[in-house]
C-alpha cells in the first residue's frame, strides 16, 4: 500500500504582507477555530495547491497567494508550488521536475508522482486520465458541499462522465490500480495487434497483385522454395475443403427447411380447399333448429358458427401467407450458398490448373522468369511468417492479459468488499446514533439522502464505512482523511460528543487525520493547530522565514514557465 501523507503547507501574501508555516503530524492533526478563522482556508489551500480546487470562496483572501505543500508518498519528498494558476512540481533533492499553467499537463506529472494511474471517460466519450480531485475525493468532506446528498466536494468534476462509481472502485480494491496497468497493457497489445493484422492484409493483397502480373507458380530453382509453395497449396487446398463441407452443410439443411415450409405450404392448401368445400354444403343445405338434449331449448346459430369454422380458415390464411415470405427467404438464402459453393469450385480449378502443370523441359527464358518471381516468392513467405509469428505473440499476450483482469475483478473478491463497506456503515450508523437500516443492497455509490441534524452523521457514517473499506484489504493507497467543520446542521449536546469522539476513536488507525473544528475537544489529538484571529489566518511573525522557503521555489518555476513561453 502506497502511503500518502502531508507534511508542510507555507502560505505567503505578498499583498498583505504576511504568512503561515504549518507542519503536520503523521498521525491525528486537529485544527481548532472559530468561524473566519482561517480552518477551511488551510484545507482548501492543501488541496488548491496540488489541483484539487474545493467547492466555496476563500472570504478576504488574496488570489496571488503563494503556497508550497510538502509531502510524502512511500517516503519519497515532494514540494509544490503554487499561485494564481501556475504550479511547479520539485523533488527530494530540489530538482525542478516540471512547471506548468496546463491543468492536463500538472494531471500528468502528479500522477507519475504518486502513481495514481486511474483512468476515466470525459464528456466526449474518451479515455483520460483522473486528475487530482479524483485523487483525494473520497478522503476529504468539504463543509461547502460535502454534507449533502451529492459529491460536491470539488468544482469541475463535470469534465467526467459518471466518475464516482470508477473512483470508489479504485480505492476499494475491486478495481485496484493493477487492473488499469494491465488494463493499459491490453489495450497497447490489441491496438498492435490490430496494426499488424492490417499489415498482414495489405501483405496479402500486394502478393495478390504481383500474382497477377508475374507468375509465382513457375519452375522453381530453389528447393525450400518449391517445398513453400506446395505448402502454401496444401494449406489452401485444406481451408477450402473447409468451406465446402461447410457449405454443404449448409446447403443441405437449408433445403430441409425449405422443402419442410413447401410442405407446410402444401397441407395447409389442401385444408383451405375442404374449408371451401364443407363451408360451401354448410351454407346451401338446409339447417335445423338446433335443440338442447338437456333442457329441450332451441338455439338459432348455425352449425358453421359453432364450430368456428371460419375463423380456422382465417388462421389458415394467415400461416399460408406467412409460410410463403419464409419460404422465399428460405429460398434466396439456399442460392446465396449455392453461389459460395461455385466460388469454391471455381478456387479449387485455379489450385488444380496450378498442380497440372506440365513437368516437361524448361526453356531458359522461363528459368530466368521464373527466378524474379522466385525471389518475390521467397519474401512474401518470409514476411507472411514474420508476421504471423508477431500476431500469434500478440494473441497471447492479450488471453494473458485478459485472465488477469478476471481474476482483478472476479465476483468473490467485489462480494468481500462490498461485505466490509456494508458492515463498517451499519456499524457506525450506531456509533452515531442513528437508526439501523437495511444494508444488504447498498452499493459504494449509495450516498445517503437524510434531511434534518440526522443528515450530516449519516454522510460521516458513509464517509467511515468508505475509508474502512478503502484503507482494508484490498487497498492500493494511504491518504489523509480530512474533514472540515463536522458540526453541521446544529448537533446537540448528545450527538456532537458523538460525532467527535467518531471521528478521534473509531476511525481506521494509523492513518493521517485532519479535523477542522470551531469548539476543543476532550479527546486526544497529537496535534492542535489553533486559529484565533479573524480574517487573520496569515501571520506578520512568520513572515521572513516563509519567504526563504517560498521564492527561491517561485524563481525556479517563473523561469522555467518563461523559457518555455
Amino acid at each position: 500500500m502506497k502511503n500518502f501523507l502531508f507534511e508542510n503547507i507555507w502560505i505567503l501574501s505578498h499583498k498583505d504582507q504576511r504568512a503561515r508555516a504549518i507542519q503536520f503530524h503523521a498521525h491525528k492533526n486537529l485544527v481548532v477555530g472559530r468561524n473566519h478563522t482561517g480552518k477551511s482556508s488551510l484545507i482548501k489551500t492543501l488541496f488548491r495547491t496540488l489541483g484539487a480546487r474545493p467547492q466555496g470562496e476563500l472570504a478576504q483572501w488574496d488570489d496571488n497567494t503563494i503556497s508550497v505543500v510538502a509531502f510524502l508518498i512511500d517516503q519519497k519528498r515532494f514540494r509544490v508550488i503554487h499561485q494564481n494558476g501556475h504550479r511547479a512540481l520539485f523533488n527530494e533533492f530540489g530538482d525542478l521536475l516540471i512547471a506548468t499553467s496546463n491543468h492536463d499537463e500538472w494531471t500528468e506529472a502528479f500522477a507519475r508522482a504518486v502513481g495514481f494511474n486511474l483512468v476515466l471517460t470525459d464528456k466526449k466519450s474518451e479515455s483520460v486520465p483522473a486528475d487530482p480531485r479524483c485523487f483525494f475525493l473520497p478522503f476529504y468532506i468539504n463543509q461547502d458541499g460535502s454534507w449533502q446528498a451529492n459529491w460536491d466536494t470539488f468544482s469541475g468534476l463535470q469534465q467526467y462522465r459518471a466518475p464516482i462509481g470508477a473512483i470508489l472502485e479504485y480505492f476499494s480494491g475491486i478495481k485496484p490500480p493493477q487492473y488499469y496497468e494491465l488494463d493499459s497493457k491490453r489495450t497497447q497489445s490489441q491496438r498492435a495487434l490490430e496494426d499488424l493484422q492490417k499489415e498482414q492484409r495489405f501483405l496479402e493483397k500486394v502478393r495478390e497483385r504481383f500474382g497477377k502480373s508475374v507468375s509465382l507458380f513457375g519452375p522453381k530453382i530453389q528447393p525450400d522454395n518449391f517445398e513453400q509453395e506446395i505448402a502454401r497449396l496444401t494449406a489452401e487446398v485444406t481451408e477450402l475443403n473447409r468451406q465446402q463441407e461447410k457449405l454443404r452443410d449448409n446447403a443441405i439443411r437449408e433445403q430441409e427447411v425449405l422443402s419442410n415450409i413447401q410442405l407446410q405450404i402444401h397441407l395447409a392448401v389442401d385444408a383451405l380447399t375442404t374449408y371451401e368445400s364443407d363451408s360451401s354444403y354448410l351454407r346451401n343445405e338446409p339447417r335445423e333448429k338446433l335443440t338442447c338434449p338437456t333442457c329441450g331449448a332451441e338455439h338459432a346459430e348455425s352449425f358453421l358458427e359453432f364450430l368456428n369454422y371460419a375463423e380456422d380458415a382465417r388462421v389458415l390464411r394467415e400461416l399460408v401467407a406467412r409460410l410463403r415470405g419464409d419460404a422465399t427467404k428460405a429460398a434466396e438464402q439456399y442460392r446465396k450458398t449455392q453461389t459460395q459453393l461455385h466460388a469454391l469450385e471455381s478456387n479449387y480449378q485455379r489450385v488444380t490448373d496450378i498442380l497440372g502443370i506440365r513437368r516437361g523441359e524448361l526453356k531458359f527464358g522461363d528459368v530466368v522468369n521464373s527466378m524474379g518471381a522466385e525471389s518475390a516468392f521467397s519474401a512474401f513467405e518470409v514476411e507472411s511468417a514474420a508476421l504471423k509469428l508477431d500476431i500469434d505473440q500478440r494473441l497471447s499476450e492479450i488471453e494473458t492479459l485478459t485472465s488477469q483482469l478476471k481474476e482483478l475483478t472476479n465476483a468473490k473478491r467485489s462480494k468481500e468488499i462490498l461485505k466490509s463497506f456494508r458492515e463498517a456503515y451499519a456499524s457506525a450508523l450506531i456509533s452515531l446514533n442513528l437508526p439501523p437500516i437495511e444494508t444488504d443492497k447498498l452499493r459504494l455509490t449509495s450516498r445517503p439522502d437524510l434531511s434534518g441534524s440526522g443528515g450530516p452523521r449519516s454522510i460521516l457514517a458513509y464517509y467511515g464505512a468508505l475509508w474502512l473499506t478503502c484503507l482494508g484489504k484490498y487497498a492500493s493507497f494511504s491518504i489523509p482523511l480530512v474533514i472540515d467543520s463536522p458540526n453541521q446542521q446544529g448537533q446537540d449536546d448528545i450527538n456532537l460528543p458523538r460525532v467527535l469522539k467518531f471521528i478521534a476513536n473509531d476511525l481506521p488507525t494509523g492513518t493521517q487525520i485532519i479535523v477542522g473544528t470551531e469548539m476543543e475537544t476532550d479527546y486526544i489529538f497529537d496535534k492542535k493547530i489553533l486559529c484565533d484571529q479573524p480574517y487573520k489566518f496569515l501571520q506578520d511573525n512568520e513572515l521572513i522565514e516563509v519567504r526563504e522557503v517560498i521564492e527561491p521555489l517561485a524563481k525556479m518555476m517563473y523561469d522555467e514557465l518563461q523559457q518555455r513561453s
